[in-house]
């Protein structure tokens, strides 16, 4: 079931924390206000570390859509440009 992620907005956001458990998977997806053609936006993957920091771990894009989280973490969506906003599916 699709889930909200990261609302669509433009400038700067981050999403809340989403956790990913030991063998499971999630696939997340960028979206805006014209349905499923992205025209605008940039939003980084980021991975939580045992120091409360995130890294960029991928960017999503008008191009690259959509990733598949398959390791075991807490990651985060950081909208840097663009309007756009995130779900997961």
């Amino acid at each position: 079931m699709a889930s909200e992620l990261l609302a669509i907005g433009s400038g700067p956001a981050n999403s809340a924390d989403v956790t990913v458990d030991e063998g499971e998977q999630l696939t997340v997806c960028l979206k805006d206000t014209a349905g499923p053609k992205v025209h605008s936006g940039r939003v980084e993957v980021q991975l939580k570390d045992d120091d409360a920091e995130y890294f960029t771990i991928a960017t999503l894009n008008n191009v690259d859509l959509a990733i598949v989280l398959v390791g075991p973490g807490v990651y985060r969506f950081r909208r840097s440009v663009g309007a756009c906003g995130v779900f997961s599916g």
